[in-house]
């Protein structure tokens, strides 16, 4: 099933998904996100085409739920709310230094959400671009706090640059932000709370300043402690026009990077549903006796009854399949 995103402007949104992805932006729109797959009541992706054209995911759950999921153990979590959310993002200009909740914290203060781990794999870097990917080692509550009132956060922000092609992960608790000159793909748990402890001082759309949630944020930093590792298990393919990378395999969802390139290449569903995010190049999808184009910016949601999937007559193809824990291919 491809899927229609669901588009949304932000104030730091821009243009270059129409321009790099193919996506069909309003005119004048300055688009920051589009939700590529999606079961969350803020933003529910359609399906695109087929015999289900125009059903949500939420419609295809609840009436093939388990021909979707298939019957690994979190088909019944799933069943109730996708377990993942897929986006692209175009960062025009900063987004806000912020920080998701864990699970915890999200079910004390936002009962029906889940916390919010997440992980960016990008697409386009302009020179010079950069993420915000922590707070400098050493850096307290009490010192941070002190840097809020003063005004000087940035100089307790940890900032590394980025190139096309790099794999960032943002457990929840990190403080985070994607600065100016990125296009990202982005696959998260599927929540939409977002706690924003810095604005760079700018104003929003209407010409405020954008609320700011710097008590909730402190509550859900990670200060101290080792931070969850993504699971991720390296290279575990590289072969002539076939290159697998296994990004993330953490208790929300496992993540793979596909590049190939004039070769076939076949993946077993091992039970579970795979969402495919072509981010460059053009392919094939051949599933049983049903067969479509794929190129990049288009994403497909696999049911788990199709039991296996093939990408042929791959041209510089680079696929991110999320599945759910342990399911991604790594071979």
């Amino acid at each position: 099933m491809k899927m229609q995103p669901v588009l949304v402007e932000r104030v730091w949104g821009g243009r270059r998904l129409a321009e790099l992805l193919g996506k069909p932006l309003p005119a004048g729109a300055r688009v920051g996100e589009s939700w590529e797959l999606s079961d969350h009541p803020h933003g529910r992706t359609r399906v695109a085409d087929g015999p289900q054209a125009g059903w949500t995911l939420r419609d295809v759950l609840e009436r093939h739920g388990q021909a979707v999921l298939g019957r690994h153990s979190l088909s019944r979590a799933w069943s109730t709310r996708f377990g993942i959310l897929i986006k692209f993002i175009d960062a025009s200009d900063r987004l806000s230094v912020q920080v998701h909740p864990d699970d915890a914290r999200a079910a004390a203060h936002s009962p029906g959400e889940s916390g919010k781990t997440e992980c960016w794999v990008v697409v386009h870097a302009e020179p010079g671009a950069w993420v915000i990917d922590g707070l400098r080692p050493g850096t307290t509550r009490e010192r941070l706090a002190a840097a809020l009132k003063k005004g000087t956060i940035e100089e307790l922000l940890t900032t590394q640059p980025v190139k096309t092609g790099d794999f960032i992960w943002v457990p929840a608790g990190t403080v985070h932000a994607a600065g100016p000159g990125l296009v990202l793909a982005e696959v998260q748990q599927t929540s939409d709370l977002t706690y924003r402890l810095y604005d760079w001082n700018r104003p929003g759309a209407d010409g405020k300043p954008r609320p700011l949630h710097v008590e909730r944020a402190m509550e859900s930093i990670r200060f101290a402690g080792d931070i969850p590792p993504s699971g991720g298990k390296g290279r575990t393919a590289d072969e002539t026009g076939l290159v697998i990378d296994s990004l993330v395999d953490c208790p929300a969802f496992s993540l793979s990077r596909i590049r190939i390139d004039r070769r076939p290449y076949a993946v077993e569903m091992v039970g579970a549903c795979a969402a495919l995010v072509v981010v460059a190049g053009s392919a094939r999808l051949v599933t049983g006796d049903a067969a479509m184009p794929i190129r990049a910016g288009d994403t497909i949601l696999v049911p788990a009854d199709c039991e296996e999937y093939a990408l042929e007559t791959p041209q510089r193809l680079t696929v991110l399949v999320a599945a759910p824990p342990g399911k991604a291919p790594q071979r």
